[in-house]
């Protein structure tokens, strides 16, 4: 019983001993599958080196990719820059003297010029822009070319000496000097606009203190129009000592317009720079006109 036990035990060791040989085999072969189907894996053909593909840089997030900035065509020359219109080479200038000249020069024309003067008496004006001074005022050259017009101020400026006056002579050693003859004459001569003559209430407005003056002649020649282009006033006085202030009455009326009363430019340039206060013996004369200077010589004239 003893011997039987004994070898039922060997038996079953063996079993075991067999059972774990077979195992190992079994992991063996299983491993060695497992690293050839690795290295097939792995390795690639023909002994060559697989490239690893190529990465694409990442774009930051967020922000669009750039793209090229639209190309914009050159701006093309405005012909208004190139042709900037008629100039002159002055628009206000003034002539010092009586006879004195400039020439206007006109640039970017779009044809031939053609000058005119506004006021011939003042300065005179030549078909080639050769400007004259005649007499002292203000006169506006106009340059006229195709469509084109432009304007030139013309200053004339400088004094004209007053003729010397005769010492005021007591009335009665000469007969009187018909006064408004020498008015009709003057204004057959000069262009006057339309005048009046004033009656006693208008004299009292416009030349305060002439009724309170004794004379014998007074002929006092004005106008109602708001644009004021000149008066014309002759008085000879009774007593030679009024003469003075007959004067100062008429230098008066010249002051108030040339400051304030003529109202618009160019009657105002005429009353300040075309307007004389003058006396001969006991005759009294205010003139406001562009050719004053001739009308005072031939007033000197009467005596």
């Amino acid at each position: 019983m003893k011997n039987k036990l004994l070898a039922l035990l060997m038996a079953m060791a063996l079993m075991l001993a067999l059972a774990s040989c077979g195992a190992g085999e079994t992991s063996g072969e299983d491993a060695q599958e497992s690293q050839d189907t690795q290295e097939e894996t792995v390795q690639p053909e023909d002994g060559q080196q697989e490239e690893a593909p190529e990465e694409m840089p990442e774009e930051p997030a967020g922000e669009e990719p750039e793209t090229p900035a639209e190309e914009v065509p050159a701006a093309e020359p405005d012909d208004g820059d190139a042709a900037a219109g008629m100039t002159l080479s002055s628009t206000d200038f003034t002539l010092f003297s009586a006879g004195s000249t400039y020439q206007l020069q006109v640039t970017g024309a779009p044809g031939a010029c053609t000058f005119a003067s506004s006021d011939p008496k003042v300065a005179t004006v030549a078909a080639d822009g050769t400007i004259t001074a005649v007499a002292p005022g203000t006169a506006i050259i106009v340059v006229t070319s195709g469509s084109e017009k432009r304007t030139c101020a013309v200053r004339c400026n400088w004094k004209t000496e007053k003729p010397e006056e005769k010492p005021a002579e007591d009335s009665g050693s000469a007969a009187s000097v018909d006064l408004n003859a020498f008015y009709q004459d003057m204004i057959s001569q000069y262009e006057f606009q339309s005048l009046q003559q004033f009656s006693a209430d208008l004299v009292d407005a416009y030349y305060a203190g002439l009724n309170d003056v004794s004379t014998k002649q007074c002929l006092v020649m004005g106008t109602m129009m708001s644009m004021n282009n000149g008066e014309f006033c002759l008085v000879e006085v009774t007593d030679s000592k009024d003469v003075d202030t007959v004067k100062e009455i008429f230098q008066s009326r010249v002051d108030y317009m040339a400051e304030t009363g003529a109202w618009y430019p160019g009657p105002t340039e005429l009353w300040t720079n075309s307007s004389r206060v003058v006396s001969d013996g006991n005759y009294v004369m205010m003139v406001v006109h562009e050719s004053c200077d001739a009308i005072v010589e031939a007033f000197q004239a009467l005596v």
